[in-house]
């Protein structure tokens, strides 16, 4: 047992100088974040999002279906992840229009581009629909307020022992 933790010291004292050294050296000498991408063309990575939207809501809406048959909708905790479930289907489904929109339809704004004084001309249905998917917070936001209360309710339900 002595020597076991003797020989962890050893392993940890010779990584240690390492990660610090990387620690530092990456604040130091920083480099360019190559994988992040601002999604500003609809086009770039479409399929990839597109897929990922629709994969993510049908995952939520299999948990939600696995939750209603195991009948664990009974406990509050399970109701309030049904909740958060619901809500990120509907996020990932507004997504995957707003983005499908915003490909085929082009957004007419008026103004100089990048001031303060820009307008979207709500001249066609393109418009209106790649504006209203873009209030998608609307969406998510009550989707983590009501994963955090499941989270708390079970935390809470095992304090009490009814889990």
């Amino acid at each position: 047992m002595k020597q076991e933790r003797s020989s962890l010291r050893y392993r940890y004292s010779r990584i240690l100088p390492w990660l610090v050294g990387f620690l530092l050296g990456s604040l130091i000498l920083p480099s360019s974040a190559l994988a992040f991408i601002p999604h500003w063309d609809p086009r770039e990575a479409f399929f990839v999002r597109q897929f990922s939207y629709l994969f993510f809501m049908l995952a939520m809406l299999f948990f939600i279906y696995e939750l209603k048959q195991g009948k664990l909708h009974q406990h509050r905790g399970f109701r309030l992840l049904v909740w958060a479930s619901v809500f990120f289907a509907l996020w990932n489904f507004d997504c995957f229009i707003g983005q499908l929109f915003a490909l085929f339809f082009q957004a007419q704004i008026t103004g100089v581009p990048g001031s303060w004084s820009q307008q979207l001309r709500m001249a066609n249905l393109g418009n209106w629909v790649t504006y209203f998917t873009k209030l998608d917070h609307l969406l998510l936001v009550p989707a983590f307020i009501f994963l955090y209360l499941g989270i708390r309710a079970f935390r809470r339900e095992q304090e009490v022992g009814e889990l």
